[in-house]
């Protein structure tokens, strides 16, 4: 498929995903609900293959921007690096229902645009990219060259804490090569167990003490049902000249769009890194 075809079928299963969601939507709203009437059952595969068939023109797209000729892979603008475990990626049913309508990687792709477009390391056996940062792929001979390339020339680099050795190879390089102005710890959809197994990771290796994150009280949860007490809060950790940690909370939202609305709120907790870097900050657009 060329990428003219990509980026048309993409739109065209974009637009007939939102149409399934709208039609399952409205069959729900005309027969009153299962309670009323159990034919409204009927209109459950509607807003389950929606929003899987909207997802998959996201993908379609993604692929369409880093194949095409204004693709951020290829271009000579210096790009932000996302690095995370793969095991974060949107990769079964469950997480792609969960996305909503962009991704987590996608809205933060959209409020660090100013610093540069962001791309990311894909993973080697699937079909289509994950929607967010432009993938690059790379064998496994190659795949740390690749990043090491990216990561003396990017202007900040976003690492999504998580596990894997891969992972702690990317931190190791970052801590070591960086200036800590441009590193970023990004703190999403986090058990405490496993932060404070990655805090105890970086401080055992690199020497490096992470703060103390707690997690969002009972009432924070009632208030916005994203957040989960069993997880520590979400947010960004960056650092000082003598890599001294700050953490930038993400704020908790009363109005928002949808489950996976977090534009706003990233947007809003990294505008000291905005500041920091001279980099011209400005409220979030939802839309």
């Amino acid at each position: 498929m060329g990428n003219h075809g990509r980026t048309s079928t993409g739109r065209g299963l974009k637009i007939t995903g939102v149409a399934l969601i709208i039609i399952g939507a409205l069959l729900y709203a005309v027969l009153g609900g299962p309670d009323d009437n159990p034919a409204a059952i009927f209109a459950l595969p509607f807003m389950i293959i929606g929003p899987l068939v909207y997802f998959r023109g996201r993908q379609h797209a993604a692929k369409a921007v880093a194949e095409g000729t204004a693709s951020p892979i290829y271009d000579s603008k210096p790009d932000v690096l996302y690095l995370r475990s793969f095991r974060t990626d949107a990769a079964n049913m469950i997480k792609v229902l969960a996305s909503g309508f962009s991704t987590e990687e996608e809205q933060l792709a959209d409020v660090l645009r100013p610093f540069g477009d962001m791309v990311a390391v894909g993973r080697p056996s699937e079909p289509l990219p994950m929607p967010g940062g432009s993938r690059i792929y790379a064998s496994d001979a190659e795949w740390k060259n690749v990043v090491l390339h990216r990561m003396r020339s990017a202007p900040l680099v976003v690492i999504r804490a998580g596990t894997g050795a891969g992972l702690f190879w990317e931190v190791g390089q970052a801590l070591s090569m960086l200036s800590p102005d441009k590193v970023l710890i990004f703190l999403f959809n986090l058990t405490t167990k496993d932060y404070a197994a990655f805090a105890d990771e970086v401080r055992s290796r690199f020497r490096i003490a992470l703060p103390a994150v707690g997690s969002p009280s009972l009432l924070r949860a009632i208030v916005d049902y994203r957040e989960n007490p069993s997880k520590v809060l979400q947010g960004f950790v960056r650092f000082s000249d003598q890599w001294n940690p700050v953490f930038l909370p993400i704020p908790s939202t009363i109005i928002r769009f949808g489950y996976n609305d977090f534009k706003s709120s990233f947007n809003l907790a990294l505008r000291p890194v905005f500041e920091r870097h001279g980099v011209a900050w400005q409220p979030a657009k939802r839309f």
